[in-house]
């Protein structure tokens, strides 16, 4: 819409507007109906948000999948979500086993320490010192013991503390935000726990009394409200400074809820792992994610988030996975843009990133009046307008839905911290 007006609502818009006020009601009144209309807009917004997509949010659209299938029944759905978040959290674990995240001056990991340290005013470590050591085997060696104290009994609850602490410290991280990951996570953790924890929380609501939760739920109501139209209307300098800082006045009191329901001791409960169909489907398609990069099928939410792990052409960085298996045509083919006038793919001209050449194409047809100058296979090719050359052509329907990340120019690779325009 031309003279500054408002731009024209999206489909994904206005799920993600119903989505935020769904979860608003249902954090004021958790029903049946408004939990099971919730868990249809989480899958319905994910597969409109891809190829850009999250981990976290493709995990919770699972989870919700679930949720829908066994029909909110809590005997079934429960071992779905304990099987679902144990699946892909081995997956993140064993992706980290790689060379990359491995050495302290490539790997995400101070890098993510220097942001949040940087961030309060703090010098960043020094990656050659025991810091800098420190920063990359202490994620590691978390994420491997998680799976293995939440899958027996004794420890259990040990696994579901360690695991709480851990994403809880990452989600302050004010540069990268991954409370959103860890709000993801926090519940699901919760399922390893016996009921007195879920007792303890919903007790700490009824303690405020009548006055109090009147105030709470006008609380809820505020946030709710405003974290949904800061999300969906265009930008502006409050909703931006309320995103990226304010959050953090209400996740706060949210994570010491939730430890403080946590920490009393509880016995150990003997959880149900009964698999329904609709559990093993959800599991199988978790699994199945976790393998796509190894298959280099795709390289966008495959589990693998901020693990400098890198699959090409069946080379691997792996300790472990020493060979990709690709089976697909396309990742070895890298591109080399030199000019554009899309600033998505002019974003690549200063980066030190190649794209693969289905990635490209699928971009490409999204600009068609775009000019394009790029090198492949040693040949430059210059594009005045990319409607009218054979970047247009359509492409196979899978593309989209398997998207391949760009790759480092270099080797070896250091941390992609964030997406680029084009992936």
């Amino acid at each position: 819409m031309g003279g500054g007006g408002a731009p024209a609502p999206t489909a994904l818009g206005l799920l993600l507007a119903a989505l935020g006020v769904a979860a608003t009601v249902v954090l004021l009144t958790p029903r049946r109906v408004s939990i099971l209309v919730l868990m249809a807009l989480v899958p319905a917004t994910a597969v409109l948000e891809a190829p850009v997509l999250g981990n976290h949010w493709l995990l919770a659209g699972l989870v919700s999948l679930g949720y829908l299938l066994t029909g909110g029944r809590w005997s079934r759905f429960e071992p779905l979500a304990r099987v679902a978040l144990l699946s892909f959290y081995v997956f993140a674990a064993f992706a980290k086993l790689n060379t990359g995240f491995l050495d302290p001056a490539l790997s995400c990991g101070p890098f993510h320490l220097d942001e949040a340290l940087g961030a309060v005013g703090i010098a960043p470590v020094d990656r050659d010192g025991s810091l800098g050591l420190l920063s990359v085997w202490v994620p590691a060696a978390i994420e491997l013991a998680v799976p293995v104290l939440l899958l027996v009994r004794r420890t259990r609850r040990a696994g579901v503390l360690l695991a709480m602490a851990f994403h809880s410290a990452l989600s302050f991280d004010l540069g990268q935000h991954f409370y959103d990951f860890t709000a993801v996570l926090l519940p699901l953790f919760a399922l390893f726990l016996a009921d007195g924890f879920f007792e303890r929380f919903d007790a700490a609501g009824r303690a405020f009394g009548r006055r109090g939760r009147t105030v709470l739920q006008a609380a809820v109501v505020l946030v709710g409200t405003s974290v949904t139209a800061a999300n969906v209307l265009p930008i502006t300098v409050g909703s931006h400074a309320w995103l990226s800082a304010g959050t953090f006045l209400w996740w706060t009191p949210f994570v010491a809820l939730v430890a403080w329901s946590a920490c009393p001791s509880a016995p150990s409960v003997r959880l149900g792992w009964r698999l329904g169909p609709a559990a093993v489907l959800v599991a199988g398609l978790v699994v199945v994610n976790g393998l796509t990069p190894y298959l280099e099928l795709k390289s966008g939410f495959g589990w693998h988030m901020y693990s400098n792990l890198v699959l090409v052409d069946g080379a691997s960085n792996h300790l472990v996975v020493r060979r990709s298996l690709p089976v697909r045509e396309g990742h070895q083919d890298l591109v080399t843009v030199l000019a554009s006038s899309d600033p998505g793919l002019a974003a690549y001209v200063d980066q030190e990133y190649l794209l693969p050449w289905p990635s490209l194409r699928v971009h490409a047809r999204q600009v068609p009046d775009a000019s394009l100058t790029y090198e492949r296979a040693g040949a430059t090719v210059v594009v005045d307008r990319i409607g009218n050359s054979a970047l247009a052509d359509p492409v196979p329907w899978w593309w989209p839905w398997m998207p391949l990340r760009s790759v480092h120019a270099t080797t070896p690779a250091t941390c992609q911290d964030s997406y680029l325009p084009v992936l």
